[in-house]
């Protein structure tokens, strides 16, 4: 895992990485533009008033589309099969349970689809574990919307996404400095 990997406040369109859809006036064979499509977000949280804030958030992007939620582990792999979303926003506490098991379970069973994990579990206690289990991010809940949005955009792109605090930590871990003799 390469330092460019992580990133903490990019702030890049995921539209750039999607192909147009046809017009219907296009020619034969003639990609022609049109609207690109909103990348799918389901939200997995079990506080209503959080999940809707979030779907309202997320439906108000102008590249993002909240195609449906979950509000347990019971119920994530189904609303994934039903709605082939291309990123989970999900919540490390829900109320049936811690979700690290469910993350990598998802990782095995939809490699497709990314897991970005939303939460007010200490990042410097769960953001490790999270991507041990195959998250592709970390971001708090206390965190500014543009920040937020930044992760949700950042994973969708490919990039890992943890803190500036906490990137500096898991690389410290990665590539210890040499003590001095």
């Amino acid at each position: 895992m390469s330092s460019s990997e992580f990133t903490g406040n990019s702030f890049d369109s995921i539209s750039d990485g999607r192909k147009t859809q046809p017009s219907a006036q296009a020619a034969p064979n003639a990609p022609a533009p049109g609207p690109l499509p909103k990348a799918r977000i389901l939200a997995v949280e079990d506080d209503p008033f959080m999940r809707e804030g979030l779907i309202r958030l997320i439906n108000r992007q102008p590249d993002l589309l909240c195609c449906g939620h979950a509000d347990s582990i019971a119920a994530t792999p189904q609303a994934i099969t039903s709605q082939s979303p291309d990123l989970v926003l999900m919540d490390l506490r829900l109320k049936d349970g811690e979700s690290l098991e469910l993350i990598s379970t998802l990782k095995t069973r939809f490699p497709r689809t990314a897991v970005l994990v939303f939460s007010q579990g200490d990042e410097l206690v769960y953001a490790e574990r999270a991507l041990q289990a195959g998250a592709r991010g970390y971001v708090m809940k206390q965190e500014a919307v543009e920040e937020i949005l930044a992760a949700i955009r950042a994973v969708l792109l490919g990039r890992i996404h943890v803190s500036r605090d906490m990137a500096g930590r898991l690389l410290h871990k990665l590539f210890p400095a040499s003590s001095p003799h």
